[in-house]
């Protein structure tokens, strides 16, 4: 049996098996989540020095015990972060979506700006938040309507090793969009490149998470200052804006006291040809700074984020 038919067996297994557990209510699905952060964080460890020295590198102020409550919270919210994306793949109506609340959209408006003007628009993300339900954009406008239609909503992604989530995950990243069979939105960093340009002179709203530490020696700039420490970054989202011309807005994505989250959207540029990929970087920079320290456990630190 070749890899790519184990997968989707794999794939469809997991469906199957997480399926009963997609369809409770989302406040149970937020409780399970921290009981598993915390069965993750305090009982198995799971990563539980890389974490440590990740904020411990990034807040030098912070006292231990400090750190370790950063940490502690940051358990909850990773669990959390699990049972909430295995919810969300099991609600494949849209409106069911958009009546939970579990993100809500601001400044829809520079969004609608931007596209009314032709612009193609790069939206970079990080792991603050909920990453994996950024594929619900159409579902968390409530101030106004996003005039761009889901099929052209871009999200780039990085493969999973293991085919089975992989499969699993496809699945249920696009659970929300209503035309699945002709949406073609989840695109693999390593395919980027080939459908930004299959599609430059489409209008699209491309999100791209943009990690600190690149995936290869080929595609990195150092950024002088990050969390207080000397940080190279992956380059691929503003250095294809730059190529193409594009817009650029910063996505951040807060965790409110109810337990959901609100994405705020930041204009970096609207023609980023005008701008060199290390400027851009290093204001997507700032800003993911300044997100982090307001909500320091609201990040992924099971990264190695400095190498």
């Amino acid at each position: 049996m070749d890899h790519t038919k184990k997968g989707k067996i794999g794939g469809t297994l997991i469906f199957a098996i997480t399926r009963p557990l997609a369809i409770l209510p989302l406040s149970w699905q937020r409780t399970l989540g921290r009981f598993l952060g915390w069965l993750a964080g305090d009982v198995i460890g799971y990563r539980r020095d890389v974490v440590i020295t990740n904020l411990s590198r990034a807040f030098p102020e912070k006292q231990y015990h400090e750190i370790s409550d950063i940490c502690r919270r940051f358990y909850r919210h990773f669990g959390k972060v699990f049972t909430e994306a295995l919810w969300f793949g099991g609600h494949s109506n849209p409106r069911t979506l958009h009546k939970s609340h579990i993100v809500e959209m601001k400044n829809i408006s520079l969004l609608n700006e931007l596209y009314d003007k032709g612009k193609s628009i790069f939206v970079m993300a990080s792991h603050n938040g909920n990453w994996e339900l950024y594929g619900g954009y159409i579902s968390y406008a409530y101030e106004e309507k996003l005039k761009c239609p889901e099929n052209d909503f871009c999200v780039i992604y990085k493969k999973m090793s293991s085919r089975s989530f992989e499969q699993f995950m496809t699945r249920n990243r696009i659970a929300p969009i209503v035309d699945k069979d002709n949406f073609d939105g989840m695109v693999e960093t390593d395919l980027a490149l080939r459908y930004c340009l299959k599609h430059r002179q489409d209008k699209k709203i491309y999100t791209f998470i943009t990690d600190q530490y690149p995936y290869s020696d080929r595609s990195k700039v150092k950024i002088e200052s990050f969390l207080n420490q000397p940080t190279y970054s992956m380059d691929g989202a503003p250095a294809l804006a730059h190529k193409l011309g594009m817009a650029v807005v910063y996505l951040n994505m807060r965790e409110k006291e109810d337990g959901n989250y609100e994405m705020e959207l930041t204009r970096i540029c609207e023609d980023a040809s005008q701008m060199s990929v290390s400027e851009i970087l290093t204001q997507y920079y700032r800003l993911l700074e300044e997100d982090i320290k307001a909500q320091p456990w609201n990040y992924l630190w099971t990264h190695k984020r400095w190498k």
